[in-house]
């Protein structure tokens, strides 16, 4: 994996996981709410995430550790209010600030059902879901900043009115 250290805009090379390896497909690249490289994919069953953290192992050497597994099955069919069945699998469209923003995959079993686009709080654990849509292409979530006229500075509160 290549890897851009944004302080020094130095390029360098991580090692994946070997479970990773040649996997691309199951997988994203991320970070946490605190800045720190996480990797989630899905494996054991479609309907699990496995979670792994940039950290320090037992001798000191920094490499990917798993940190755990987190079956979602039960959470899937009540966010979706359906069924195991009526969703093909998950797949992991990208992490930000710690939510891992998902989908599930009915085109494994007919491309014209919509799917449902969902969001798992790494902090939490909770899932949420946000709509049900056919998925006909690629779909990247982006976070927008608040306008400055929306943001009520707490410090220095303006009154309000004329």
């Amino acid at each position: 994996m290549l890897v851009l250290n944004t302080a020094t805009l130095q390029f360098s090379r991580i090692k994946l996981p070997r479970r990773l390896k040649g996997q691309g497909h199951i997988f994203r690249a991320g970070e946490t709410k605190d800045g720190k490289p996480c990797i989630v994919g899905v494996g054991g069953t479609a309907f699990t995430l496995l979670v792994w953290f940039w950290r320090a192992d037992d001798k000191g050497v920094e490499r990917w550790m798993m940190d755990k597994m987190i079956p979602l099955e039960s959470q899937i069919v009540d966010v979706t209010r359906g069924s195991l069945e009526d969703h093909g699998a998950l797949k992991v469209i990208a992490i930000i600030d710690g939510f891992v923003y998902l989908s599930t995959y009915e085109t494994f079993n007919d491309a014209n059902q919509p799917c449902w686009f969902l969001s798992f709080c790494l902090e939490t654990g909770e899932l949420e879901n946000f709509f049900e849509k056919r998925y006909d292409s690629h779909v990247h979530p982006y976070i927008m900043a608040w306008p400055p006229s929306l943001v009520r500075d707490k410090e220095n509160p303006q009154p309000e009115g004329p």
